[in-house]
């Protein structure tokens, strides 16, 4: 009986030791996002599939739990409260988000000139990101105390009457629109700044030479290239103001007549979970934050396509 040796081709051993070099070199790659992968992990994922069953319980504050299914979503749609945190949440991410993005790009657009003292100007506007946002309420909260704040004693300088700001249900949203737009200004000038840095100067030169004027540059040069910048920072404000609690919280106390006119989807969130003790339908509510945010998002990158410009397009 004759046996028959099989030998492996020289071929599929090279192939092998060649796979094994690439899992050798891209092992490092993988050892580098091994400790975000867990972070997303332990911080993100797991307290969401969490917060997902906590919304079909009834959790209390004191850990005891029944499975009630969807009733607590059930309990959403007839709340009159959890409409107006959503209609104000709308409101904020309607009336912040433009003008912020608008503001920020012909900020960033004149800072990116070469004018005197660009370089203090940008610290000015970048001092509010570094800063604490605690720190920035606090300062709104002194500059528009009803009694003592600078904002009153200007107004009373020049004859008119001191407001109570944070209890007139009108002004405080005001109060907390302008906080919004300017603590959100000086992060959005620096995305903005590096997207027109990234511009070449060629267009300008060519478009000038053709006898474009600074409008028609700004319009139809700097606007179409800084698209992706103006993109993203629209995914950004549009999820911050849709997340928006800290300026909420520490300016409007609950009780206040202002409260339901300034509550966000956020603090009724925290209120509901933290303050009630009301858990499971806090953490529905919170699984309703989510799909609005997500759906939002979706929409934005669908439209892209119809007015991003990418460079290499």
């Amino acid at each position: 009986m004759q046996t028959e040796v099989y030998k492996e081709k020289p071929e599929s051993k090279k192939v092998k030791n060649k796979k094994k070099r690439a899992l050798k070199r891209n092992m490092s790659g993988y050892m580098f996002i091994l400790p975000l992968l867990i972070g997303v992990l332990v911080f993100n994922f797991i307290p969401f599939m969490l917060n997902l069953f906590y919304s079909l319980t009834d959790l209390n504050a004191f850990g005891g739990w029944n499975f009630v299914g969807g009733e607590n979503f059930s309990r959403i749609f007839k709340d009159p409260l959890f409409y107006k945190a959503v209609g104000n949440t709308f409101l904020y991410v309607i009336i912040t988000v433009p003008p912020m993005v608008i503001i920020s790009v012909c900020i960033a657009n004149l800072l990116n000139k070469n004018i005197k003292g660009k370089g203090i100007y940008r610290t000015i506007y970048f001092l509010p990101v570094v800063t604490m946002a605690s720190a920035s309420t606090l300062v709104f909260q002194w500059m528009f105390n009803s009694r003592f704040g600078l904002v009153n004693q200007f107004l009373e300088a020049i004859g008119l009457e001191g407001q109570l700001w944070f209890t007139d249900p009108n002004l405080a949203r005001v109060v907390i629109i302008v906080f919004i737009i300017w603590s959100g200004l000086g992060y959005k000038i620096m995305i903005f700044l590096g997207g027109l840095q990234s511009i070449p100067e060629s267009y300008y030169e060519a478009a000038s030479i053709d006898g474009a004027s600074s409008f028609k540059q700004f319009t139809h040069i700097t606007i179409p290239l800084l698209t992706p910048s103006i993109f993203f920072i629209v995914i950004w404000s549009l999820i911050g103001s849709f997340q928006l609690f800290d300026v909420v919280f520490m300016l409007i106390k609950q009780g206040s007549p202002a409260y339901e006119s300034t509550i966000t989807m956020t603090r009724y969130f925290y209120d509901l979970g933290f303050t009630l003790g009301d858990k499971g339908y806090a953490s529905a509510v919170a699984v309703i934050l989510f799909l609005i945010i997500m759906t939002v998002t979706i929409i934005q990158f669908k439209l892209q396509n119809k007015w991003v410009h990418y460079s290499d397009e």
